[in-house]
């Protein structure tokens, strides 16, 4: 745009200064000659003496100039008087080479307005290339700085993550230990449950078997009493037949065997009494039969009970078993439960005798120190590096506690234990004292 701005006025300069220029040649062309001179009585010799042309400006018209004065004669010594013809060649001709001075003086002026102002428009490219220069470098600074602040940001983001990443495994590892006891309590209730279910299912078993046996020997009773039923009932119907056939007889030959009535009744008589022998000895044989399957059945039932109990036993057994195990795998657990605990303290201890030993070793103190104390909260990444220091409890003294933060900061990183879970527990953040009365901080 600023090119453009200068360029226009330039281009009119310049159309206006070849105008000016093409006028001075046409003067040049079309001037009417000069009227011829008189003749002079004294034979005179002419010198033409050059004059610097006139100064134009661009912006201001300039006029036609007028031919230079005639310097004045030089007397000289006499001589022959030259031919007229050449005295107003000469003349013509010195006019032609002032004229054509002139007008080189006049382009020489254009060109000069033409380079100043090139040079102007040059100069304005460099100022404007100078600034586009420095609007670069400008922008270039605030790109470098925007990526360090980004770049900041990021690694602030960077280690927020790290500690999230640590929290979260933390966790995770918490979660995973809950879940791993809770899933040992779930063996353990469902084998206890086992066992019940085990040992109720040998009850039930026993319970059935004896109440099936019970059955069995009811249905049994059942059956006996029932065939007994129905054989007493076919005996009875057939007595029943039997008499109404002899009532029948002896209705159609009562007469015939009135004679042998007393003969009749007789053998009535017996055959009764070898039913009645005969229904007694049955009975006697059902009798022996219920007693021999009694018996049997009280022997099988003395059979089942052994085994269930010798089942049951073993289930107790079993049980026992289970819960010894159990009892020994809790003492063991217990006992690397403290084993552990004891090491994590003694691991904990080093550690803080560590960090106190190395603090003790950057940590200036005052010669007035001695009855001062103070407390820092510190934050520290998994590698040990200083993230944060609080002052939680002053000393009084600001130079003292002053010495104390920058003993923590100086002595990043701190050395940790390589336990991520003692770290993550103890070290993660925990209190420091400063106190010179103790050999210790």
């Amino acid at each position: 745009m600023r090119n453009q701005k200068f360029s226009k006025p330039f281009l009119w300069a310049l159309a206006f200064h070849l105008t000016l220029l093409a006028l001075f040649a046409l003067s040049a062309m079309y001037k009417p000659a000069p009227p011829e001179p008189e003749p002079e009585p004294e034979v005179m010799h002419a010198t033409m003496i050059d004059q610097p042309p006139p100064q134009t400006k661009p912006a201001t018209p300039v006029e036609t100039p007028t031919p230079a004065p005639k310097p004045e004669p030089v007397e000289e010594p006499k001589k022959v008087e030259p031919p007229k013809e050449n005295l107003e060649e000469k003349r013509a001709e010195a006019q032609a080479v002032a004229k054509a001075k002139q007008v080189e003086a006049a382009k020489a002026e254009v060109k000069k307005a033409a380079m100043r102002e090139a040079e102007k428009i040059s100069v304005e490219k460099e100022q404007k290339a100078q600034e586009s220069k420095q609007h670069a470098l400008d922008e270039k600074v605030k790109a470098q700085k925007i990526a360090a602040e980004k770049a900041e940001a990021q690694r602030v983001e960077e280690a927020k993550k790290a500690i999230e990443r640590v929290e979260s495994k933390k966790a995770e590892d918490a979660k995973k230990a809950e879940h791993e006891k809770e899933a040992a309590e779930e063996r353990l209730a469902a084998e206890k449950a086992e066992a019940k279910k085990a040992a109720e299912k040998a009850e039930a078993q026993k319970t059935e078997q004896e109440a099936k046996k019970v059955a069995e020997t009811d249905a049994k009773k059942e059956a006996a009493k029932k065939a007994e039923a129905e054989k007493l009932a076919a005996e009875k119907a057939e007595a029943k037949k039997a008499e109404i056939e002899a009532k029948k007889a002896a209705e159609s030959e009562a007469k015939k065997e009135a004679v042998k009535k007393a003969e009749a009744e007789k053998l009535a008589t017996e055959k009764a009494q070898a039913a009645k022998a005969e229904a007694a000895a049955k009975q006697a044989a059902d009798k022996a039969a219920k007693d021999a399957a009694a018996k049997a059945d009280a022997d099988r039932l003395a059979a089942e009970k052994a085994r269930a109990d010798a089942q049951a036993r073993q289930a107790a057994e079993r049980v026992a078993a289970d819960r010894a195990r159990e009892a020994a795998a809790k003492q063991a657990a217990d006992a690397a439960n403290a084993s552990a605990a004891s090491a994590r303290a003694e691991a904990k201890d080093k550690a803080m005798q560590d960090i106190r030993n190395k603090l003790n070793r950057i940590w200036v103190r005052s010669p007035d120190s001695a009855n001062k104390k103070c407390t820092f909260r510190v934050k520290l990444a998994s590698d040990g590096t200083v993230l944060d220091v609080v002052l939680k409890n002053s000393s009084g003294d600001e130079m003292f506690d002053t010495a104390a933060e920058n003993a923590v900061n100086n002595a990043s990183p701190l050395p940790v234990p390589q336990d991520r879970e003692l770290f993550a527990s103890e070290f993660k953040s925990f209190d420091l004292v400063f106190d010179p009365s103790k050999s210790k901080n």
